[in-house]
This record gives C-alpha cells, sequence and structure tokens, in this order.
C-alpha cells in the first residue's frame, strides 16, 4: 500500500465532495428561482425529468445507468422539494410495493399518503388530499390489476395518467418467528400469493394462505403472530420489526410492477408515449371487432386489453385499451374519433410518456 498515493487521492475525493456539495446547493437555489418564475405552475414534469436524466446517462458512460438514474432521481426530487413537497396517495400501509412506486415516481423528498383501498387513493386525490396517486397496473407474473381498474372507472373523470413507471418485485416471507416450520399461516395481498404460488406450495404445504388488502397489512398482521408469515417487501418486514426467513421467493425472477402517476392536469408529450382508454359497446355480434378496427386500420400498436364487468348490466363488459402514441399523433386522434361513433361510451384516461 503506498499510503502518500492513498492520502493524496482521499483528499482529492474531499476536493470533489466540497464541489459536488456546491453545484447540489446552486442547483437547488437554481430551482427554487425556477419555482417563482412558474408562478405555482405544477412542478411534476416526468417529461423534462426523463430528458434530464437521459443526458446525465450520456455523460456517464461506463457507469451503471441504474444507480445513476437514482442517484439523479433522489437529486431531481431535493430540487422539486425546495418548490413544493409533493403529497403522494397509494395503497397502504407504509412498505408496500405501491409505497416503493412512489419512491420510484418522485424520489425520497415525498409526503406519503397511505390509504385503505385503490377508490381511496382517487378520492385522496379528487378532494385535494394529495396531488398525486400513485397505482399498479398490472405484473409481469399475474398480469392486470383489477381493483385498479375498476376503481379508476369509478373515480373522476378530470383525473387522468400522467406517467407510468416500473419497479422491480423481490418478495420477501417473514415473520416475528424464527422458523418456517412454525408458520401456519401466511398473509399477503392476493397478486402477492399467485407470484409466489409455486415456492409456497414447495416449501410450506401444509400452511393457510389468507389474502389481506396488501403486502404492507400483511406485514403488521403478524405483530405478536409467530406462527404466521408475511408475503412482502424488505422494507414492509424492517418497517414492522419482522424476521425474513427467505428472499426472492416469486416464482420468476424477472417480477415486475408497473405503476400508473395519476393527478389532475394535461400531461406533455415524452419521447415514447401511450394513451390509454375505456369504453363500452352494444351487446351484440361484432361491435367489439366494429369498435376496435380503428386501431389497425390506423396502424396503433396495442399493448393492453382487459375487460371488467358493467355494473349493472349483467354478463356485460367495458374495456380498458393501451395504445401506442400520443394523443395529439394522427394516428391516434383519427382512431380514438372513429372509436367514438362507435361504442356505447369512450373515456380518456390519460396520454402519457412512458420508459
Amino acid at each position: 500500500m503506498d499510503k502518500g498515493k492513498l492520502q493524496h487521492f482521499r483528499e482529492k475525493i474531499d476536493t470533489l465532495d466540497k464541489q459536488i456539495a456546491g453545484l447540489i446547493a446552486e442547483r437547488a437555489e437554481t430551482a427554487r428561482e425556477i419555482g417563482r418564475a412558474k408562478g405555482g405552475a405544477p412542478v411534476y414534469d416526468p417529461v423534462r425529468e426523463n430528458q434530464v436524466i437521459g443526458r446525465v446517462l450520456l455523460a456517464c458512460p461506463g457507469l451503471d445507468p441504474e444507480a445513476v438514474t437514482r442517484i439523479y432521481r433522489e437529486l431531481i426530487s431535493l430540487c422539486r422539494g425546495v418548490q413544493h413537497r409533493p403529497k403522494a396517495a397509494f395503497l397502504g400501509p407504509e412498505g408496500s410495493f405501491s409505497h416503493e412506486g412512489v419512491f420510484a415516481a418522485f424520489g425520497g423528498t415525498v409526503d406519503p399518503v397511505p390509504c385503505p383501498s385503490f377508490p381511496d387513493v382517487f378520492a385522496a386525490v379528487d378532494k385535494g388530499q394529495a396531488d398525486w396517486g400513485v397505482v399498479p397496473a398490472e405484473n409481469s407474473l399475474e398480469g392486470t390489476v383489477l381493483p385498479t381498474m375498476d376503481a379508476f372507472a369509478s373515480a373522476a373523470k378530470d383525473i387522468v395518467i400522467h406517467n407510468e413507471v416500473s419497479i422491480k418485485v423481490d418478495h420477501v416471507l417473514a415473520s416475528e418467528g424464527t422458523s418456517p416450520e412454525d408458520i401456519r399461516e401466511v398473509l399477503s395481498h392476493p397478486q402477492a400469493l399467485g407470484q409466489c404460488r409455486e415456492w409456497l406450495r414447495a416449501n410450506l404445504p401444509r400452511a393457510e394462505q389468507v389474502p389481506v388488502a396488501s403486502t404492507s397489512a400483511a406485514a403488521a398482521a403478524c405483530a405478536g403472530r409467530p406462527d404466521r408469515a408475511a408475503v412482502c417487501s424488505a422494507l414492509a418486514a424492517e418497517r414492522c420489526g419482522l424476521n425474513i426467513l427467505a428472499e426472492k421467493i416469486q416464482d420468476r425472477g424477472s417480477n415486475r410492477t408497473r405503476f400508473w402517476v395519476v393527478g389532475r392536469g394535461t400531461p406533455r408529450r415524452g419521447e415514447r408515449n401511450k394513451t390509454s382508454f375505456l369504453f363500452n359497446v352494444e351487446h351484440k355480434p361484432g361491435r367489439l371487432f366494429y369498435a376496435l378496427e380503428p386501431l389497425y386500420e390506423n396502424g396503433l400498436n396495442l399493448t393492453h386489453i382487459q375487460s371488467r364487468p358493467l355494473s349493472g348490466s349483467p354478463f356485460e363488459y367495458y374495456f380498458f385499451i393501451d395504445v401506442e402514441g400520443f394523443l395529439e399523433d394522427e394516428p391516434v386522434r383519427k382512431a380514438l374519433d372513429t372509436m367514438r361513433e362507435r361504442t356505447v361510451f369512450l373515456r380518456l384516461l390519460g396520454s402519457y410518456p412512458c420508459r
């Protein structure tokens, strides 16, 4: 070990850290001035934030892009917070994967607003208790998150999707106990239980699987019950003081959930975009094909379709659709105009940037 060189490089790091700290403070002050110039305009702009991170990644070749993105996401969050610290509603309690979705969208400078149900997330935004809502839309293993779709269908019409974020989902088995052999009940959200179905069958075949409102609620319900375990996030286990008995218990390693950030206002066009909407057609032969035909005729790529029962009309359905493209693009606009003529109703859920 060359102590002289080591000391030299440590002093260089100290100098760089001082410069970085000064630049962070200068950036935050500039962000504060931008806030004054906006005069109270919205400060959450995912299109602008993605552009900033994209430029930073190009300036950091050879570095881990995910790590650089996390660092810069937090820096943007800090600077956004000097203008306005956003409140974001999500399915709670704290520690749920939806809570992690909030951090993925806004960074750490945010006031989380935990809600007991998906309709309550939309209601919190509608009533002004939160600026934004973060709700899971789809999981790569279990598919569409149906309660989100049902809640969105009955939400206030001026609440729309503004952004889409995706997080990696790693489930753990957590308990106050220390041995899996003592577990008699496994609690979690039905989606999480489904994502770990094979692991639970192989490792806890005699434990009863109990569905609850969220993964974080499952962790909280294990307090004082060493015979219970939760399928939850490591964050939820830590917040509830539980022991992690097994990690990454999902049946497939590539497990991701995409979330929608919902709120009022009109999203801006991004580099890549999606448009989401729901509609209903007459209960007659061929009407669904007739309604969807304009998507094909205008060359649009349909990336997601989901049917849900229409309340009060047995065996009739409404359909959720995602297509690539922005609402102001001529193919998207023409397709939706034609679809409105061919459907009973059509409601735009958002035209927004995606990654």
